[in-house]
């Protein structure tokens, strides 16, 4: 299992049962480095607008889910406070990973009395991994579960999350190893992901191993001046390899099959996605 870090203003999943980003890619970088199971810590932050009786110390942990999404489609308005916005009215965390699961430590240690030293300074936009002595650490503290608020999105969540840890096997036609004058090795971590078209309802479904460079190499000739909201990751689950991920690709598209247009390409509801992704993967 591995333990990630982050630095919040304050804990309270029952309100805010999310783990939030101020920026897309660095929500996907959590979603792409963690696995089913895997857990982060909330280290609240130094200063104000932390409350100054929790200021330093770890507030809580959750398990990280595997769906992506918008902040304010989760969290209502009323769970949201002044300073949750920018000087310009901003929303500051807008892209999020939905909580499976969250508790709260009991007592909320101060972090150097259980870390080996401070988060660095990127733990504060981006989550970090934790090294197997804190990650030791943080999991002998005396956590207390919290009651997430069942939304139709949670259980779908925990439902997701139940199957991908199980493992499954996968079907279908599958990449190989090769070796040349430049080689390919299929035994690395990959990902299956859905992206979306903008805000159509246009996917694209593939498999790649960076799935970083493969948003950029399929927006490439997009213009950005043209189409301002072009291809955009919506779902990614992480593989031990190559064929596992190309098998679920497999899956996918056969089970929007009726849908397809071009290639990897479906035209289709997001709930139509969600429906074949659960599916490709057991749930």
């Amino acid at each position: 299992m591995k333990v990630f870090a982050t630095r919040v203003w304050g804990f309270d999943p029952q309100r805010w049962p999310v783990i939030t980003f101020g920026l897309e890619g660095n929500r996907n970088l959590l979603l792409q480095g963690s696995g089913p199971g895997d857990k982060i810590v909330f280290a609240a932050t130094q200063r104000e607008p932390t409350p100054a009786p929790l200021q330093g110390r770890l507030l809580g942990m959750a398990e990280i889910g595997r769906r992506a999404v918008d902040t304010m489609d989760v969290v209502p308005k009323e769970h949201r406070r002044i300073h949750d916005y920018d000087e310009y009215g901003r929303f500051r965390w807008p892209k999020a990973i939905l909580m499976v699961r969250a508790w709260r430590f009991e007592p909320q240690p101060k972090v150097l009395d259980v870390l080996a030293s401070q988060l660095p300074y990127n733990a504060t936009p981006q989550a970090v991994l934790l090294s197997d002595r804190d990650a030791a650490a943080v999991l002998r503290l005396n956590a207390i579960e919290e009651i997430l608020p069942m939304t139709e999105a949670l259980a779908n969540a925990r439902l997701l999350d139940g199957a991908l840890a199980a493992a499954r096997p996968t079907t279908g036609p599958t990449p190989s190893t090769w070796v040349g004058s430049a080689g390919r090795n299929v035994n690395r971590d990959a990902f299956t992901y859905a992206l979306r078209f903008g805000r159509t309802n246009t996917w694209k479904i593939g498999h790649a191993v960076d799935l970083a460079e493969r948003v950029r190499e399929v927006n490439w000739h997009i213009p950005p001046e043209v189409v301002p909201n072009p291809w955009f990751p919506v779902l990614q689950q992480r593989w031990p390899d190559e064929i596992s991920a190309h098998g679920m690709e497999q899956r996918v598209l056969k089970l929007l099959e009726r849908y397809r247009t071009e290639g990897e390409r479906v035209r289709c509801s997001e709930d139509e996605i969600w429906m074949a992704w659960k599916a490709a993967i057991g749930v």
